[in-house]
């Protein structure tokens, strides 16, 4: 079988970025990689857009001013394909935006508001050229 990567264009990169709502950040802690699954939510900041999150003061990811990396990605699992999203950047502190509340369900506890202001965004697509199916398979479902 052969796949192929296709670049995203920034602009698709926002848009599936704008698109949903989980995500995993990545960072260094002790000088292992740490990955976690947070809620996000996309904000402007400054005239930019970033990514806003909510987390516990002082807990593993709540470092400003440390570089970090966000990612969110897909599976289209009918053409043995996916997409994924990389945002490096570095993690701000900023005061809280109720507009922008990436976590409204445990506000008590997540009382930390943070974004992702990226350096660099990228993204990709990949499928299979050679389809194992020449149909549709949910159109016999």
């Amino acid at each position: 079988m052969s796949s192929e990567a296709i670049e995203l264009s920034a602009d698709e990169c926002e848009l599936l970025l704008a698109s949903f709502d989980v995500g995993r950040i990545a960072v260094v802690d002790h000088g292992y990689p740490l990955v976690f699954p947070i809620n996000y939510r996309m904000a402007m900041f400054e005239g930019r857009l970033v990514v806003a999150i909510r987390t516990r003061p002082d807990n593993v990811i709540d470092h400003p001013g440390r570089p970090v990396c966000f990612e969110i990605d897909g599976i289209d699992a009918s053409r043995d394909g996916g997409w994924s999203v990389l945002v490096r950047g570095v993690l701000v502190e900023t005061p809280p935006d109720p507009d922008n509340d990436p976590n409204p369900i445990d506000s008590e506890n997540r009382d930390a508001w943070r974004i992702i202001v990226p350096t660099q965004v990228s993204g990709r697509r990949v499928y299979n050229r050679s389809l194992r199916w020449t149909f549709h398979p949910a159109g016999y479902l």
